[in-house]
């Protein structure tokens, strides 16, 4: 009997039976997602991309996680392992740890699936230690100067690391920042603790970012940044156009549980790909073009075919 899902009549979807071969040892695929868990955060940085919309509706924001329950986001996984294999998802937010079932929901979805937890890490870590599996989870944390205290930050990563929890650190190179970079850098590499880079995309007294970097600047930006798809994340060229694998092998899902090809996507105001409740994962067998002018996620950089 073909257990295969029910097909839909939208555009060629990847079911169990079409991309058996992309399991690989029971647990590796060449799929992988960014979750945007919760849209709330216990922080509000100025070069956040979410400021203008906590401005407009902060409650709208920070409940739209609520539309989704535990059960759904469990059944939605265990759907994406039965007819895709398991994923790499990235979580992320807002602050995932503002999500009131992050701690349940990462354990059970780990089961299946690799996380790697993007947070400030503000929470206690000691909380974290018993709840997830450093085979299965990782920690990319995001250290915000004016928020965060150095000596605590270092202190939380170095938990993680003796738990046998993979640990990066990144900073927005904000340009108020800059004075102190130098030295934030030194203090986390004294850990042995990686640390990188990410260009600031936006506004900062009247000029555009990262574009408006003074030329030592960018220098030292890119000798401590992620190398990959750099001419695209420091905004000298644009993606569109490109052949990309976005709504192929990578979606990106909001807190209310749709399903985005990309971040790119959701600012175009383009319509989603699916939602969570959907019985069939809705990922192209295609990859397609980019419609975007810019590409500011380093998870989703990646999914740039042509570069």
């Amino acid at each position: 009997m073909d257990e295969s899902p029910p097909q839909t009549p939208s555009a060629a979807l990847l079911t169990r039976s079409s991309m058996a071969a992309s399991r690989v040892n029971g647990l590796e695929s060449v799929y992988s997602c960014g979750w945007d868990v919760v849209h709330a955060c216990n922080y509000r940085c100025p070069y956040c991309f979410f400021l203008p919309s906590w401005a407009v509706d902060q409650a709208a924001m920070d409940q739209r996680h609520l539309s989704c329950s535990l059960e759904d986001w469990v059944g939605f996984w265990e759907r994406c392992f039965e007819q895709l294999g398991s994923f790499r998802i990235e979580i992320a937010g807002g602050e995932p740890f503002c999500h009131p079932e992050i701690v349940p929901l990462v354990r059970e979805i780990s089961r299946r699936h690799t996380i790697r937890l993007v947070t400030n890490l503000s929470v206690d870590v000691g909380d974290i230690l018993s709840a997830f599996d450093p085979a299965r989870v990782c920690f990319s944390v995001s250290f915000h100067p004016t928020h965060s205290q150095l000596e605590e930050t270092i202190a939380k990563l170095c938990r993680l690391r003796q738990a046998g929890f993979e640990t990066v650190v990144s900073i927005v190179a904000y340009p108020l920042y800059f004075p102190s970079l130098e030295g934030l850098l030194a203090a986390f590499t004294r850990e042995d603790l990686r640390c990188f880079l990410n260009p600031f995309q936006g506004s900062f007294q009247g000029r555009e970012y990262p574009r408006s970097y003074a030329a030592e600047e960018a220098i030292f930006l890119r000798q401590n940044t992620i190398p990959d798809a750099l001419e695209i994340r420091m905004r000298e060229g644009a993606p569109l156009g490109r052949l990309c694998s976005a709504g192929s092998r990578y979606f990106r899902i909001w807190p209310d549980g749709t399903i985005h090809r990309c971040c790119a996507a959701t600012e175009l105001g383009l319509t989603p790909l699916g939602h969570i409740r959907d019985q069939v994962i809705p990922v192209s067998l295609e990859f397609a073009a980019c419609p975007a002018d810019r590409c500011f996620a380093p998870n989703e950089v990646a999914c740039l075919i042509e570069r």
